[in-house]
This record gives C-alpha cells, structure tokens and sequence, in this order.
C-alpha cells in the first residue's frame, strides 16, 4: 500500500502545531491553570488588596493567555517564511518503507521505526520524530489519503505511538 500527495504548509497550519506543543505538555497545562488562577484572583480579591496587586495579577493571566499564543503566531510566521524548505512545496510518499518527503532534487526517507509517534489533531496530521519536531501535514490538504495513512500507519506502529481516528 502507498499513497503520495503534494502540500504546501502556511503560517496557520504551524501556528496549529505551536499550539498543539506548547499546550499539551505538562508546561502547557500549567500556565493555563496559573493564569485562570491570576485572574480569578484578581477578581476576587479586587478591592481587598493594593490596586497594584490587583493589575499584576490581571497581568500575569494576560501575559500566560493572550502574550503566549500571539509570540507563538508571530514565531511561526517568522519560521514559514524563513525557511525555503517550508516556503515552497512538499511531496510525501508514504509506503511499507516509510515516510519519504522530497522537493526537487532533494529526498529523505524516515522508516518506521524512527517515527516517535503520529497523532491527527482537529487540522493537522503531525508525524513526530522526537518529541519536539514533526511533519506537519495539514488534514484539508490530504484529506483523501487520511485513511490510507492511518491504515499504513496502524501496520507499523504500536498502538500507544499513533493517534488517529
């Protein structure tokens, strides 16, 4: 079985991954409680203490919601547009060898047992190959081959390491 399709990221589909790492890590999960923790304090404890203890705690929930998720949009900007390898067109063939992507003259072929995992987010399909690095392969631009890749995937990975529906 195999299946090869052409994509082409854009600054949305690597916001989605920024996202997606940065907020389902144990990090992640504790900068949200932190900031929902600020702000409810500051809602409570309004008027109880100095104004300024009030704006700094409105601050840091600010910073951990809004400043977070704006730098990372602004960084995956910066990375989209800055690399050519992101800028212009991948093609993807994925088979019994593995995942081999290619744009031009160049190749590079990732076999299965260096795959980490491959989880399918709401967007994307990202092929991780550690846990901070992945293929992203955005779901409306290979929407006809999902089911084939996770078929090709569910043969040769464990169960624990791939995250498709």
């Amino acid at each position: 079985m195999k299946t090869e399709f052409d994509i082409q990221l854009h600054t949305i589909d690597m916001y989605r991954f920024n996202l997606y790492h940065t907020y389902t890590t144990a990090s992640g999960y504790l900068a949200i409680l932190i900031a929902v923790i600020a702000l409810a304090a500051a809602v409570r404890k309004w008027g109880e203490v100095s104004l300024s203890n009030s704006v700094m705690y409105v601050m840091v929930g600010i910073i951990l919601l809004i400043y977070t998720p704006l730098t990372l949009y602004l960084r995956s900007k910066q990375q989209v547009q800055g690399s050519p390898v992101l800028k212009n067109i991948l093609h993807y063939t994925i088979d019994d060898a593995g995942i081999t992507t290619s744009q031009g003259e160049m190749s590079s072929t990732l076999v299965w047992e260096q795959v980490y995992r491959i989880v399918a987010t709401r967007h994307n399909i990202l092929i991780c190959i550690n846990p901070r690095n992945a293929f992203i392969i955005p779901k409306d631009q290979a929407a006809q081959q999902y089911e084939t890749i996770r078929t090709i995937a569910q043969k040769h990975l464990e169960k624990y390491r791939l995250k498709m529906k």
